[in-house]
């Protein structure tokens, strides 16, 4: 199948990273503060640009040699035939082989026990036959690898098989979906082609995901025409079968054992017609620069928040410096006053309320979002819904014995429909909260404005204050008049501004959103799958009765997956709150220090000689010449990425 597109534009994430350092370097030296080590962390992330390929499939179907290939390493991961991985191993490049193996943790969010192996011992802790059913709680295997493929900031996370006997695995499998940046689907040559136990998986799969990408192996062990077919074969299939239309399908047929062979013989013949050429490519040159432009896009906005911040700052020092007479002295000084009452008046009078009404969108959002769980997951909910009419309708032609084997499938279906329907609110309470977390420094910065400001202040932010979170939040969805909003805010600000803070809480509060919504996301599914078995429901009894007993324990089993996420969920929101009540104390705080800072800025401009004043004259229009430049680049830097 013609895998082919047009080439998008390789993204330079050093030169981004390069950027952002330059920036975050002359607000050091501006500001005469400690490195942002948050900052300067995610620039070693962006410099990195992290691309998680997830690889999934049935057992037996050549995963592992396949992830072996990708690296150009023989037996990096077990890959005997007698062999199936029973956990996940995450693998990413390191300067040597190492594995280390994470062990499930006592309790959420504690830290997971580790222990480091040789090559020698993994079977023991990340195969079937080594570790039957998970026995030693490993949570993953980690891998270190001096593969080239992987220097460049590629993760693979190989998952356990999940056809067969190890239907149990899609719990393990189904938890690394919904972060991927790509899902590889393997199926192979030789075996049976793609079957209703796959199809079903991959609508499961879909549903998290619309990243999946399918590679068929062992391309050597059948004639070409024989492998065409089953690729033909097969993409019918998915097409038909699995609902996926025709231009979504990115297919390639690979051979690991040629791809060994022409490594091994440095045989450039032989790696063509491996086929791994034709899909690393698309991995490099298509899936990997949508990724990285995402984190470049988000880099620079980071970058952007910094510089705003600076170019406010040295336009301060510009209008101290400028102040050279003591009637203009006297103007600044009335100033700072003025801005120190409002930020003592904000913070007696309005700070908590503030608070308040954020807490109470936020009780909104999550009383929203339970209720609409509550509506899919509760007895006679949708998903129950169903089932129910799934049962009803076979019942007439089912004996109940029938009925009774039937309900470990119809149990997986609905923790599928449960993991759906928690990745969907998951990406919709980032949403909510980034949204409201930009609404929350916009309004913190219009009521200090206003508060005393008298008639000088900007009219744009005459009613801002007065508007809800709720609105300024729906605003936000609009980036550019969110956008012209902060500004009007900064702008209309006198003496003071605390536009580098609102920046920091836009730009470092809502990374750690995503960071903890993630993380409970991952809770939740985990939890979604991990319910009681309902198999056991093997006693003879009439259709109906049957019919009724396997719905009242899926309902069961919904209704303790609800249970687990109305508490996590609740956890989830507190801490999410807590952060940005956090944020806003911050950014308080960094206001009156800024007043400070410039108070006694003035009361050095007072008392500087001449030769002083040309100095920081002199080091003042460097810092600006330096800030002009590094503004020209992110500038072209936003139009490449972030207005197409």
């Amino acid at each position: 199948m013609n895998t082919s597109q047009p080439n998008r534009q390789t993204v330079n994430l050093e030169a981004i990273a390069n950027l952002m350092a330059r920036v975050g370097s002359l607000e050091e030296q501006i500001l005469e503060k400690p490195r942002d080590s948050d900052y300067f962390g995610n620039i070693a992330m962006v410099s990195l640009g992290l691309f998680r390929l997830v690889v999934m499939g049935e057992i037996k179907k050549g995963k592992s040699s396949f992830i072996n290939s990708i690296c150009g390493i023989q037996d990096l991961v077990p890959v005997h035939s007698d062999v199936a991985t029973s956990t996940v191993f995450k693998i990413r490049y390191g300067a040597r082989t190492r594995y280390t193996v994470y062990f499930q943790a006592n309790e959420p969010g504690a830290d997971l026990p580790k222990k480091e192996i040789q090559a020698n011992e993994v079977n023991e802790y990340g195969t079937e036959d080594g570790n039957p059913d998970n026995v030693k709680k490993v949570e993953f295997v980690a891998v270190e690898a001096p593969s080239p493929v992987l220097k460049g900031g590629l993760i693979i996370v190989d998952t356990p098989g999940v056809g067969g006997l190890f239907k149990k695995h899609r719990d393990i499998t189904f938890r690394h979906a919904p972060k991927a940046d790509a899902v590889f689907f393997v199926t192979d040559s030789i075996e049976s082609p793609i079957g209703a136990d796959e199809v079903s998986f991959l609508k499961e799969l879909r549903s998290l995901t619309s990243l999946v990408y399918f590679v068929q192996t062992k391309g050597d062990q059948v004639e070409e025409d024989a492998r065409n077919r089953r690729m033909e074969n097969n993409i019918a299939t998915l097409k038909e079968k699995a609902d996926i239309p025709a231009d979504e399908i990115r297919y390639f047929i690979v051979s690991s054992q040629l791809k060994a062979d022409a490594d091994a013989a440095q045989d450039r013949d032989l790696l063509e017609l491996s086929g791994y050429p034709v899909l690393m490519s698309y991995l490099q040159k298509e899936l990997k620069p949508a990724k990285d432009r995402n984190i470049a896009i988000m880099g620079l906005r980071r970058a952007r928040s910094k510089s705003d911040g600076v170019s406010l700052e040295l336009q301060e020092k510009r209008h101290i410096l400028d102040a050279d007479n003591d009637l203009k002295r006297q103007e600044f000084k009335k100033e700072l006053q003025a801005a120190e009452e409002r930020l003592e008046d904000w913070n007696k009078n309005k700070r908590f309320e503030l608070v308040r009404e954020f807490q109470q969108e936020v009780n909104d959002i999550q009383a929203e979002l339970q209720s609409r769980i509550g509506q899919h997951l509760r007895p006679g909910g949708s998903i129950s819904e169903e089932i129910g009419e799934t049962l009803l309708e076979h019942s007439a032609s089912t004996s109940a014995k029938e009925i009774y084997q039937s309900a470990p499938v119809l149990i997986d279906h609905a923790r599928a429909s449960a993991s759906q329907m928690i990745v969907e609110i998951h990406q919709e309470i980032e949403q909510k909260f980034e949204g409201l977390l930009g609404a929350l420094a916009v309004k913190a910065g219009a009521e200090i404005a206003m508060r005393g400001a008298g008639a000088g202040i900007d009219s744009s932010l005459e009613h801002l204050g007065e508007i809800s979170l709720k609105e300024l939040a729906k605003r936000a969805e609009s980036p550019t008049s969110f956008s012209e909003m902060r500004t009007a805010v900064y702008g209309g600000m006198v003496g003071v501004t605390i536009a580098t803070v609102a920046g920091g809480l836009i730009g470092s509060v809502i990374p750690v959103v995503g960071t903890i919504v993630g993380s409970y996301a991952g809770m939740l599914i985990a939890g979604a799958w991990g319910g009681h078995q309902a198999a056991s429901l093997q006693r003879e009894k009439e259709v109906e009765a049957a019919r009724r007993e396997v719905l009242s324990a899926i309902e069961k089993n919904l209704g303790n997956i609800q249970s687990h996420a109305h508490t996590e969920l609740t956890k989830m929101f507190r801490k999410l709150q807590m952060s940005a009540e956090d944020a806003l104390k911050t950014m308080l705080d960094e206001a009156v220090e800024k007043v400070a800072r410039q108070r006694k800025a003035l009361q050095e401009r007072s008392h500087a000689d001449l030769e002083s004043l040309a100095n920081a004259r002199k080091e003042l229009t460097s810092h600006e010449q330096q800030l002009h430049a590094l503004e020209r680049e992110l500038k072209q830097a936003e139009e490449e990425f972030c207005h197409k």
